[in-house]
């Protein structure tokens, strides 16, 4: 996430290409508020450099621009379910494996870090059998009152959950 300063630096930038128009604290952080949480300075600076080397004139980028232009030049540094096919083949990988480097592949990792992970990281798809030697499973603790063991539905009479009422004890006035 950017800080504060960062998104100063970026619209710093954005306010070059228009006369270096000066930055007020609000629109500041307005603008902080609206880039995508999940972008760095490098790549901010990149997508303002593509947006005004493509759109000559006087047209001001925004946020709302900022974010579309980083998330096409993510799109475009994702390999295609090709270029992934011929990758998993060139690995050998078998098919829990493969699955596990596509799956970080589309998520924007490295050749390297996906292959390492895919074939040393454990299969979270995969539950290890209980060993021979775990203890017995604890009987379940009930932490109600009033539970002694389960019982057919009406088995308990109605007056041992409400109690009994005696008339003779009501008095009239």
């Amino acid at each position: 996430m950017l800080t504060l300063k960062e998104s100063a630096l970026v619209m710093a930038k954005i306010n070059a290409h228009h006369g270096n128009a000066p930055l007020d604290q609000l629109s500041l952080t307005a603008f902080h508020e609206e880039i995508r949480a999940d972008t760095t300075i490098g790549e901010c600076m990149e997508a303002v450099r593509r947006f005004y080397a493509a759109n000559p004139g006087d047209r001001w980028m925004k946020a709302g621009d900022l974010n579309r232009q980083i998330h096409a030049m993510r799109n475009e540094s994702k390999p295609s379910e090709a270029q992934i096919a011929r990758e998993t083949e060139r690995l050998d990988l078998d098919a829990d494996a493969a699955w596990q480097y596509r799956r970080l592949r589309m998520l924007g990792r490295s050749p390297d870090e996906a292959a390492h992970t895919a074939l040393t990281g454990r299969n979270l798809l995969f539950l290890e059998p209980p060993s021979e030697t775990d203890p017995a499973p604890t009987p379940k603790r009930r932490h109600f009152i009033g539970h002694r063991g389960p019982s057919p539905a009406g088995a308990t009479p109605l007056a041992s959950i409400v109690g009994a009422h005696d008339s003779r004890k009501e008095t009239h006035r």
